[in-house]
């Protein structure tokens, strides 16, 4: 028999194939194999069948925490496949029965190659490895090859593990298969590999080729399920923090009420403490996570619960507490390498910062080796090793750069905000980009939902030190985040800083406020004939106070000449920089006091974003309320880009004048601030921006407001009635009509005067002998196009948006653009009702005069 097997060997033949060529060889091998196969029926196939049981049981008890949706499949290997198997491979094992590693065999099908890594970590610390034939086959493909990946371990149970279940001693010395692979891998081994690697002839070239190819296709696809996952595991990490607060508040409400009835639910209880801490409402956080920890073995709850009621107690207890040294307890252990949480790291250090910076260091150390490329981790241990000066920065600039990146892919994707835009601001900052990170921080301000976030921030920055200096837009960021604290949660520390900051001898502010911001590019220029037309317009009837940059150029210059027009009645404010601009930018500044009023010198050079946020700290300084100050954009470049995005990110009302070019149509289509109500896009309309910028209404009577509002909602009804099948929330009796529609109706009331007197006409009492006016056609003209601009004002305010499809529902309208590209027969509904203001206040005793 042996020297049968010396033939085999040396015969060229197909590898891993026997060719029996003699009837000798023949009949030896039929007795050879009569013996394998009979030793292995009765003595090896009862105790692999329950090898194969036990295998199952505790892979399966493994998928929860490793990949729940995972299959396990698990066999003892037939006695057809022993015989055959045996007959195919006796070139190499002479005693299969004895030498064979895959008579029972397991096979774990995962979703994704990150579950298929844990699933190996998994096997590599719970079994006993014969590595010399365990095999990854994706190590045998060369880069530009293809094909079969699985990762195969021929294993033993070993007797000093835990398995969670009790292994008969009669399978620990058996030997066993264990294949990982994803979904996909299996596809193509279920069919590819199985019909190639244990079919009994080679496949043809061509069909080779065409198994290559759709195995690369099938290799690109789990690549993309990987990274999708990726993406998906850190959405989930910041479970919550993408919603606005009123969302939050109701998913809150929605996760409390079931987890009443399964209060067991671990992952349920992560989701709610998670938020609550979004909230900073650590008292709720610590009731919902604590039963889920065991203060003696910590090490056995869930990760991130451990992780996050480790953040409450250093959040909610003073340092140096029992319970804050708690908190770094459970931190510690969530941090453990085998976890891989960055986040926890992070955290874990963050509660070191005050108490002990050398084990603060440590930790961002460590996260920072952990995942060169997580934000938090890189700026602290940035900042770190700033103190050796600012030459670390360029040797770093690839790896800062990258991992940019990586936040505005979670920007982009909804993932950890808004830190994700805090730390793409401070690296932004660290590049020497001023504009993208000031840009970053405003849009970090305004979706911040507690004070927390934007005062760790600021600590943040300030721990830059010395190279702060050097950072241009440093100074910009730290007046921004001061501004945010003291305007969104009434910081009285941040507002005294603000006291510290302002003008001296602050302007005087006569409300309303309005700033104009806009190009003062020559390019301009070209257009300043009708944006001059729009704002001469627009202020005609404004009484208040304008600010505005304080130069003769570009849309400044228009601010300045309608000063001039309308005198007192406008106080202009201008802003400008104490010194760093040439001869020629400084002769532009405006100090003829008709135009501009007041001047207010910045501390900064040159023309910058710091102008604009002087304009801020003197307002919220002096008491205004930021929510009432309006700004309208026109054009502009970089710094009225920064003045828009700052006023939002406050909560200021922002109108830019649609297809004005440049910044003002950049930030209507940014996905970032587009989609934010407060953020207008106004049509190339004077009348529209008139009523925008707001003017004195006409003083009447509640009363009298409501009598005359009924009036004007039932000479609607009576047109829409007449015309046409009524349909809309608009179309039913005043009494049961929704309040934002008869408000709309009150302000069209008291907007009555306000075109009366633009066509040289007042209200008065009614007298016996007073004979009704007739207004001219131009007259109705002219206060048709007027109520069409506060009609357009009024709705955009309330967040109505333009739509070739009007639904009240929706808030759209296909009639929210200029009075010259309005349908005719819809202009027509404007002129009837001014022509009948006559009867409208007829109703209360009112009548119309014209002025001498």
């Amino acid at each position: 028999m042996q020297a049968w097997f010396r033939r085999a060997e040396t015969c060229e033949e197909t590898p891993g194939e026997t060719q029996l060529t003699t009837d000798a060889s023949r009949e030896e091998v039929r007795k050879w194999l009569a013996g394998q196969v009979d030793e292995y029926k009765k003595k090896k196939y009862p105790r692999y069948k329950r090898y194969a049981e036990v295998l199952g049981e505790v892979l399966r008890l493994a998928r929860k925490d490793l990949a729940p949706l995972a299959i396990v499949q698990t066999r003892e290997k037939a006695i057809a496949s022993f015989a055959e198997k045996a007959l195919r491979k006796m070139h190499k094992h002479s005693d299969p029965v004895h030498q064979l590693t895959d008579l029972c065999g397991a096979r774990v099908i995962t979703r994704t190659r990150s579950e298929v890594d844990a699933y190996c970590e998994y096997i590599k610390s719970h079994f006993e490895i014969d590595w010399d034939n365990s095999l990854d086959t994706s190590q045998r493909l060369t880069p530009s090859e293809f094909g079969y990946r699985s990762i195969h371990y021929i294993v033993k149970f070993r007797p000093d593990v835990d398995y969670g279940i009790k292994i008969p001693k009669e399978v620990f010395c058996l030997k066993a298969e264990i294949q990982v692979r994803t979904l996909v891998e299996h596809a193509y081994a279920d069919f590819g590999h199985d019909l190639t690697y244990k079919g009994a002839f080679a496949l043809p070239i061509a069909w080779q080729r065409e198994l290559a190819s759709v195995a690369a296709a099938l290799e690109e696809v789990d690549q993309t399920f990987s990274r999708i996952e990726d993406r998906l595991r850190e959405y989930t990490t910041s479970y919550g923090k993408y919603l606005s607060e009123e969302e939050r508040q109701r998913e809150i409400d929605r996760l409390e009420i079931i987890l009443e009835h399964v209060p067991d639910d671990a992952e349920l209880a992560a989701k709610l403490g998670k938020l609550a801490s979004f909230q900073e409402n650590w008292d709720k956080a610590e009731e919902i996570l604590e039963p889920f920890v065991n203060p003696e073995e910590p090490e056995e709850a869930p990760q991130p619960i451990l992780r996050d009621l480790g953040v409450t107690y250093c959040k909610k207890y003073p340092p140096g507490s029992r319970m804050y040294t708690q908190g770094q307890r459970y931190l510690e252990v969530a941090s453990a390498p085998e976890h891989g949480d960055v986040d926890a790291i992070c955290s874990l250090a963050e509660t070191w910062k005050e108490i002990d910076e050398e084990k603060a260091g440590d930790c961002y150390r460590r996260a920072f080796q952990a995942d060169p490329l997580d934000a938090e981790a890189l700026e602290n241990h940035l900042e770190r090793e700033l103190v050796h000066g600012p030459a670390v920065l360029e040797t770093a600039r690839p790896l800062i750069q990258r991992a940019a990146e990586r936040c505005k892919a979670h920007i982009a994707a909804g993932i950890n905000l808004p830190w994700a835009l805090y730390s793409l601001g401070k690296l932004q900052l660290l590049l020497g980009e001023p504009f993208e990170s000031l840009d970053a921080y405003a849009k970090a301000i305004q979706l911040s939902p507690a004070e927390g976030m934007i005062s760790t921030s600021l600590r943040s920055l300030s721990r830059l030190g010395e190279v702060s200096l050097e950072l241009e837009g440093f100074e910009w960021v730290r007046r921004l985040l001061t501004l945010g604290l003291a305007v969104r949660f009434d910081s009285t520390e941040a507002l005294e800083d603000l006291r510290q900051l302002a003008t001296a001898d602050r302007p005087r502010f006569r409300l309303p406020v309005r700033i104009v911001a806009g190009g003062t590019d020559p390019r301009v220029q070209a257009q300043i004939g009708e944006y001059s037309h729009l704002l001469m317009e627009g202020l005609a009837g404004f009484d208040g106070t304008i600010i505005s940059g304080g130069t003769t150029e570009g849309i400044c210059g228009l601010v300045g000449d309608a000063a001039q027009r309308y005198g007192d009645r406008i106080h202009t404010v201008g802003y400008v920089p104490g010194a760093g601009f040439g001869e020629a930018a400084a002769a532009t500044v405006d100090e003829d006091p008709e135009r501009y009023r007041e001047l207010c010198y910045t501390d900064g050079r040159g023309f910058t974003p710091l102008e604009a946020l002087q304009t801020w700290i003197d307002l919220v300084v002096s008491g205004v309320s930021v929510g009432k100050v309006r700004v309208v954009g026109i054009n502009g470049g970089r710094i009225a880009g920064a003045e828009y995005r700052i006023a939002l990110a406050l909560g200021a009302v922002v109108g830019v004048i649609s297809e004005s070019g440049r910044e003002a149509g950049r930030i209507l289509t940014d996905d970032q601030w587009s989609s934010l109500e407060r953020l207008i896009t106004l049509p190339r309309d004077a009348q529209t921006v008139r009523a925008f910028f707001g003017s004195k209404l006409f003083e009447m009577t509640e009363r009298d407001c409501e009598t005359i509002a009924q009036a004007i909602h039932e000479r609607f009804l009576a047109t829409k009635t007449a015309s046409a099948a009524p349909t809309g929330r608009a179309i039913v009796a005043w009494d049961r009509l929704d309040e934002d529609f008869q408000e709309s109706n009150r302000a069209q009331a008291r907007h009555i005067e306000e075109k009366l007197r633009d066509i040289g006409c007042v209200v008065v009492s009614a007298e016996p002998d007073d004979r009704a006016v007739t207004f001219t056609p131009d007259e109705v003209e002219r206060m048709a196009e007027m109520e069409h601009g506060r009609y357009n004002a009024e709705r955009l305010l309330e967040g109505w948006t333009w739509s070739e499809v009007k639904d009240d529902h929706r808030r759209t309208s296909p009639h929210l653009v200029s009075w010259a590209e309005l349908p005719d027969d819809v202009r027509e509904w404007d002129r009837q009702t001014v022509r009948e203001i006559p009867e409208f206040l007829a109703r209360v005793g009112l009548t119309v005069r014209r002025k001498p």
